[in-house]
């Protein structure tokens, strides 16, 4: 997460840390290289036909049907510098997004405990600790949001073993996988759709995504477009995005309110009457430790 491309580039020489299906590659000492204006001069994009169709992956978030517009313009621009758009198809998400869920159940159960054991400040250790904390302080850690996923994935023991887990997270890697790669191998260079919910393919794949603002709305939000492809291609991703943001130069500085505008309570409380919520600036919002 960054201001730019520019910062994204910086910062990912300094956190990349070669592990699992990376050991082995000559990776980039640094990023910055990549930003170039001209790199969409040739360039082949696919516009991923499925999620510019705001009925199938609509976030249902009001205003989020403006994002599909502001994606199919900035399609236009990289038409103007240069790049060639064509339609193209990485599959149907709803195809596999319940494997993608059901292995998170059993991956985050676990790997969750893993973490608390690196901490020293807290005597938390595993997520069933974690779930009795927040019930214990529901005020300050649910007001908004309950832990309905924290309480599913306690029931979901056996990772990494369980044959469940397995085929559940065998079959979401290889259906993303392969709806991405069969489009990067059919000439294309990078795939692009608008950033409403669908993160999932790129994400299950493992592959690198880049969402970068290419409009503003009306009530300030910005309105951002997925930029993804396939294993270690973040170089291709960082100049096509440098070179789309400086053609399009959507980004606005921060306003700095001074305050959160209030969310009403979730009511997640048994007994809590539903209040809004103000974090004013300087202030410290609720920690769990």
């Amino acid at each position: 997460m960054g201001r730019s491309v520019t910062d994204i580039a910086i910062l990912l020489g300094v956190l990349q840390s070669p592990f699992g299906e990376v050991i082995g590659h000559d990776l980039p000492n640094d990023y910055t290289q990549f930003l170039d204006p001209n790199a969409l001069d040739g360039a082949v994009i696919g516009r991923d036909v499925r999620f510019f169709d705001y009925s199938y992956y609509g976030s249902g978030i009001p205003g989020d049907e403006l994002t599909v517009a502001f994606a199919e313009n900035a399609l236009s621009v990289m038409e103007s510098l240069g790049a060639t758009v064509v339609d193209v198809d990485t599959g149907d998400v709803f195809a596999y997004n319940g494997d993608e869920f059901t292995a998170l159940l059993y991956e985050f159960r676990a790997q969750i405990a893993d973490y608390l054991a690196t901490l020293t400040h807290t005597d938390m250790r595993t997520l069933a600790d974690l779930i009795a904390f927040n019930d214990a302080h529901c005020v300050q850690e649910m007001p908004y949001y309950d832990q309905d996923v924290f309480l599913l994935s306690e029931q979901f023991p056996g990772y990494p073993d369980d044959p469940a887990y397995i085929a559940a997270r065998t079959h979401a890697r290889t259906a993303a996988r392969s709806g991405i790669d069969s489009v990067i191998n059919s000439g294309v260079d990078a795939i692009v759709a608008p950033h409403l919910t669908n993160s999932t393919g790129p994400a299950v794949s493992g592959y690198p995504n880049l969402s970068l603002p290419v409009g503003i709305r009306d009530n300030g939000r910005p309105a951002g477009m997925l930029m993804y492809s396939t294993f270690l291609h973040e170089p291709q991703l960082i100049g096509f995005g440098y070179a789309l943001e400086q053609a399009l130069n959507v980004r606005q500085q921060p306003q700095f309110l001074g305050s959160i505008i209030p969310i009403p309570n979730g009511g997640f409380c048994t007994g809590q009457p539903r209040q809004p919520q103000v974090f004013t600036a300087g202030g410290r919002l609720p920690r769990i430790f």
